[in-house]
């Protein structure tokens, strides 16, 4: 199973490097734009609109499988570090089985949107030209799929007892723990 591990954590490489890219792409456009307004009186059309109805969904939600595979979203220990060990592990295999019915749900869901969305042929307006924004709405079910695949192989590595091969140590994509930064 470790081999399979190790496809998806390449499939979610590829994709959180795709939201980097994104996130340098938005960072040129908005920098172009107020260059053009400073320095030219004039702007790049739809930024605003593009910007948060594209770069900032692309790069929210493509992300989400990063975090799950890397054991990072946010959680409160409280209670459950002062249970036995065997109990935590077992809790930890009933959120995987409650994150797989909640995003499953929000896949769905969201997709179904997306197609309601792309029927209607959905637009904002800004000045006078009209931004298509309906394409955007098929990334957060995208998301939620790729949250899906992580969630759905570490429950089944929780249910054979397997290793998950995933790249789940924060080192490998943290930088700054390398040089004993304190979290």
């Amino acid at each position: 199973m470790s081999g399979l591990g190790r496809f998806i954590s390449r499939l979610i490489d590829l994709f959180t490097n795709l939201g980097g890219i994104f996130i340098i792409v938005m960072m040129i456009h908005i920098t172009v734009d107020v260059i053009l307004r400073y320095f030219f009186h004039s702007a790049v059309e739809g930024t605003i609109e593009i910007v948060s109805n594209y770069y900032m969904i692309i790069i929210g939600f493509l992300s989400l499988c990063f975090t799950e595979e890397k054991n990072r979203n946010i959680s409160v220990e409280l209670v459950t570090d002062m249970m036995p060990k065997w109990l935590q592990r077992h809790l930890e295999g009933f959120s995987y089985l409650f994150a797989l019915v909640i995003f499953g749900f929000l896949a769905v869901r969201t997709f179904i949107e997306a197609g309601k969305k792309q029927a209607v042929g959905a637009f904002v307006t800004q000045g006078t030209s009209d931004v298509i924004i309906w394409p955007a709405y098929y990334i957060i079910p995208l998301g939620c799929v790729l949250v899906l695949i992580v969630v759905a192989y570490k429950l089944a590595c929780y249910v054979t007892g397997s290793e998950s091969g995933l790249n789940e140590k924060l080192e490998d994509a943290d930088p700054s723990a390398e040089y004993g930064v304190p979290q």
